[in-house]
Order: structure tokens, then sequence, then C-alpha cells
């Protein structure tokens, strides 16, 4: 079945569901609109397959449904919803995100989603990103390392551009499982098998923004999910996600507790219930 923009049908999701392994960051909604004819244009490169971005043939959607999960552990859906926590989405990444950032202190330079070169060695840099970006661009991002960022530093990196699909692949296959790790000091049952994907995503979203402090009564929620997973007591975790929107001001730092409140749905139930599969 061929597959247009402009279609809306279950066909359509799949699609999505495929595109979404190649970091597109698509909601599966089953609407062929603009942002899956990006989509269907990025996959199409990164599989060599030349075709118009606004279709989708049965070669196309049979090569992206063969592709492998670039994170197992959490599947696209998870890859997808963390990212969009981060990024938004794939307009957002291309206006704020595709050109070298300057957070606030401590942070060092930072490219991609939240990759800090202030965090990271040459051998590293070169790991995750020599096969993705010119070697100039390699070079020039050498010479951040180690260092907290300041707009004196960004000036030198004016032509370093980190396209989506590169910094999807570094984010699933290298940051996420530094992450996973992270989370699995302090949750160790992050790898229990009665856990969903879902569930493991909202602990490793979690310990991605929040770090593995357990320490103080910021950190009291965090703590109760801790013993609430030990115990066996999933059904109770939720709560906890949404007890920890107590410590934002909701018209300063919204976002936060929306992604605290979205970490309790996928919690509750599943990436469906967020239009993630």
């Amino acid at each position: 079945m061929l597959l247009r923009k402009g279609d809306k049908s279950d066909a359509v999701k799949g699609l999505q569901r495929g595109l979404n392994k190649f970091g597109s960051m698509l909601l599966v909604d089953g609407d062929f609109g603009g942002g899956t004819c990006t989509a269907v244009a990025s996959a199409r490169a990164q599989l060599g397959q030349p075709g118009p971005q606004e279709e989708a043939d049965e070669s196309l959607q049979q090569a992206v449904a063969a592709a492998p999960d670039p994170c197992p552990p959490l599947t696209a859906a998870g890859v997808t919803f963390i990212a969009r926590e981060e990024v938004s989405d794939a307009t957002a990444y291309q206006r704020r995100f595709q050109l070298p950032t300057c957070p606030p202190p401590p942070s060092g330079v930072t490219i991609g989603i939240g990759y800090d070169c202030r965090f990271v060695d040459r051998r590293e840099l070169e790991s995750d990103w020599g096969d993705l970006l010119p070697a100039a661009a390699v070079t020039q991002l050498a010479g951040v390392l180690g260092k907290q960022g300041t707009q004196a530093l960004l000036g030198p990196l004016a032509g370093v551009v980190v396209p989506l699909s590169a910094a999807m692949r570094v984010f699933a296959t290298r940051s996420l499982p530094k992450y996973l790790a992270q989370t699995r000091s302090i949750y160790p049952q992050v790898d229990d098998p009665g856990l969903t994907a879902a569930q493991r995503t909202a602990l490793v979203s979690l310990v991605y923004n929040r770090g593995t402090d357990l320490a103080g009564d910021r950190r009291l929620e965090m703590r109760a999910i801790r013993d609430l997973l030990a115990a066996g007591r999933h059904d109770e975790v939720a709560e906890q996600f949404e007890s920890m929107t107590r410590l934002w001001d909701p018209a300063t730092t919204g976002g936060l507790i929306r992604r605290r409140r979205s970490e309790a749905t996928l919690w509750r139930a599943g990436f469906a219930a967020l239009q993630l599969e």
C-alpha cells in the first residue's frame, strides 16, 4: 500500500513507529503531515533509498519496519519520549539545537541532545561522533572539551552543524545507555522483567533530568520510588512522579511539572497514552 501526504490511517501509524527508529521524534498519530514527510526524507537518506518525501512505498515501509531498535531496553518509543522532553520535536531541534549551545554554568558547550562537551574526552568524542560529523567539526569541538561553556568558546564553532539524525543516533546508542546505567545505580529493579519498557523509560527520564542524588527533602519522592521498587509495589510509583510536582512553580518551570505528569502517565498507561506507539 502506498502511503501519501494527507493520509490518515493505522498504516500511517505503523510507518511513524518505524520512522522513529531513525530518530524522527514523531507522535504516532496516524496523520501523514509535514513532520512525517520530513521524517520520510531523512529515513530515505539514511537507507540510501531515493524517492519523494511525500510518499512511502512498500519498499520504504518494509525497510523502516525491519530496522533495528536503536535502544532495545527503552524501545524507539522510549527514546522518542525522552528526546521530545529535552528538545520538543524535530522542528524545534533544527531551530534551537543543531548548532552548539552554551547552557548555564556549570555546563560546557553542548551539542545534539544534551551532549555536554565538558564531561567527555577526545577519545569519547571521536568514538561517539567520528562517523557522523565531518572530521573538521570533530577537531573544532575538541577545543572545548573539559571546559565550562562560554560565549567566547562558541564563536569558533559557528560552522559546526549537528543534524538531527546524528544527534538522535548518539542519544540513543551512546547517551541513553549511560543514563540507564546511572538509573540502575539507584533503581536496580530497572532491569526487572516485570517492568514495561514504558516504566523503564519513566525511570531513565527521571534520572536524565534530575540525576542520582537521593539526599534531602527535594529527593523525598525519588527515595520513595527506590523503596517501592524494592518492595515490588509498582502500582504506587506513579503517585511519586506526580508528588514531585510540588517542587516547581507552574509559572516558571511548568515544563518540569508536565514532564513528571507524563512520566506518571507512562508508568500507568504506557506509550500509547502519549501517542508514542
